[in-house]
């Protein structure tokens, strides 16, 4: 089958290359925006046969992508491309399904589509102080849901201001996450047990922390592990349930401890 957008100028190795290119890059942008390893083998799929490759075989794992295919003159092609970041980012994960429906329908020439592939992948981060506000919000109001006062309102709500400046800054120096989630526990617990001590008619420690730790839990990372299982992706949905459940951990570790220090302080 011949290309449907083929490449100027270009011989058929050019052109699947390209299309490789662009194959690669949809799926790997999806593993990074929190996609799950279905979605990036149908992006896979769906692409190519949209380009006019018909014998395609893809491999996808929560930290690796192995695609290859074959060109007009049978000659075989295989990338392997490894994932080390992911993220929730929804609107990455959209524009990228965006792409794939619009090359799958003929819509976009391989060129074009890895053109569009790359500005989303240089796309800036939401803005910092978004990214505290929501945190900040959503910690006290959770409280709210655990029967907080309005007092536990604002606590929590501090409690998730420093936790995301905190997880941020500790992103940036590359801290692995389940160190992060220890270390964003052990200071939430801090802060509700310290006003606590201070104004115990004010302050209820257990509704502040189980609202400024909401945000932390990797709900949605336990969820896309169990389509994934659900779908028969028995490793990925293993591996994403694990660390899932590694990170939890690791919350509650760091909440524990801070619970025990405090207790052999002030016993």
């Amino acid at each position: 089958m011949m290309f449907l957008h083929p490449i100027q100028g270009g011989n058929a190795v050019q052109e699947v290359d390209v299309c490789l290119d662009t194959i690669c890059l949809a799926s790997k942008l999806t593993l990074e925006s929190g996609g799950e390893t279905y979605r990036a083998e149908e992006t896979v799929l769906k692409m190519a046969q949209g380009f006019g490759l018909e014998k395609v075989n893809v491999f996808v794992l929560p930290t690796v992508v192995t695609i290859s295919l074959f060109d007009r003159e049978g000659q075989e092609h295989t990338r392997i491309v490894r994932i080390y970041e992911r993220a929730i980012d929804l609107k990455k994960m959209d524009e990228c399904n965006s792409i794939s429906r619009a090359v799958y329908q003929h819509q976009l020439s391989p060129a074009e589509a890895l053109a569009r592939l790359r500005q989303i992948e240089s796309m800036k981060k939401p803005c910092k102080w978004v990214l505290i506000l929501a945190c900040a919000l959503s910690s006290a109001f959770f409280t709210l849901m655990f029967d907080g006062t309005l007092w536990d309102f604002l606590i929590s709500a501090i409690c998730g201001t420093l936790t995301e400046i905190v997880l941020l800054r500790l992103e940036s120096k590359a801290v692995p996450a389940v160190v992060s989630g220890m270390i964003a526990g052990f200071m939430t617990t801090f802060v509700a047990l310290a006003v606590n001590r201070l104004y115990p008619a004010l302050f209820h420690t257990e509704p502040i922390i189980s609202g400024a730790i909401m945000p932390l839990l990797p709900g949605l990372a336990f969820t896309s592990a169990v389509r994934d299982t659900i779908r028969g992706d028995i490793v990925s949905g293993g591996a994403k349930v694990s660390e899932a459940i590694l990170r939890a951990l690791t919350l509650g570790s760091g909440i524990a401890i801070m619970i025990s220090l405090w207790g052999e302080l002030f016993r």
